[in-house]
This record gives C-alpha cells, structure tokens and sequence, in this order.
C-alpha cells in the first residue's frame, strides 16, 4: 500500500516557503549585527564573540545566497554573494572594522527591501545598481 499522493509544490509556494525562511534568517542577522555594534573594545574575549558571531553570520548569509537563484530571487543570490565575501574577510582580521558594519548594514538593508517587497526576478535597475555597488564596495575593501 501507498500513502496518498502529494502534489508538488508551485513554484509561488516555494518561493513563499523560501521568504518565510530568509525572513527568519534576516531577523537573525540582523541581531547579530546589532551584538557586532557593540563590541566596542579589541579584548581577547570580544575578539573572540566577533568571531563567533561572523561565522554564524557567514553560515546564515551562505544559505540564503545559495538558495536565492533556485527560489525566484537571484537579487539575493547576487547580494549575498558579496555579503559572504565580506564576511570571510573579515574572520581573517584581527579587530573589527567599523566601516564593514555599515557594509554588512547595507548588504542586510538590500536583502530585506527584496524579501519585504517580494523582489522576485531580475527586479528594478536601482537594485541591480545597489547590487553592483555593494560587489564594487566588498572587492574594494577585501583587497586593501
């Protein structure tokens, strides 16, 4: 015997399950960031709740990026790809930098105006320009 049969998902409920989630990883990051703010001195044991804190960031924004593309939303594949690549960098610095929270600020400000506004697609030439100034931003960054 079988059990009853399912019916495949369409792929607005898959894109609809996928935001559910980023919206929770989102909200996650965005406390993260927020723990980041306040470190404020470069004491061993900050240096180490940095590091903790950018690798579960670095794990969340992994996840987000590699499944943007597959769900309709290649914005948070593109977005999430140079915010991983900041993130990466920055677990191999000694201290953090300020100017990499207003970058991660702004990787995560892009992603939540995608997902909020449900941004499916190649979506508006001002995100792909946003897209393409944060990359520029990240290379710039990561080579210095």
């Amino acid at each position: 015997m079988t059990g009853p049969s399912q019916v495949p998902l369409t792929d607005d409920e898959l894109a609809d399950l996928y935001k559910t989630g980023v919206e929770e990883d989102l909200f996650v990051l965005e406390g993260l960031l927020n723990d980041l703010k306040s470190q404020t001195d470069n004491s061993q044991n900050n240096r180490n709740s940095i590091e903790e804190a950018v690798k579960q960031a670095q794990g969340i924004v992994h996840n987000v990026k590699g499944q943007g593309s597959s769900f309709g939303y290649p914005l948070m594949t593109e977005i999430g790809l140079s915010y991983h690549t900041l993130l990466k960098f920055q677990i191999s610095q000694d201290t953090l930098n300020p100017a990499f929270l207003k970058l991660y600020e702004a990787h995560l400000t892009a992603m939540k105006s995608i997902i909020t506004n449900e941004i499916r697609g190649e979506g508006p030439e001002l995100l792909k320009k946003v897209a393409a100034s944060l990359k520029e931003k990240v290379g710039f960054v990561c080579q210095t």
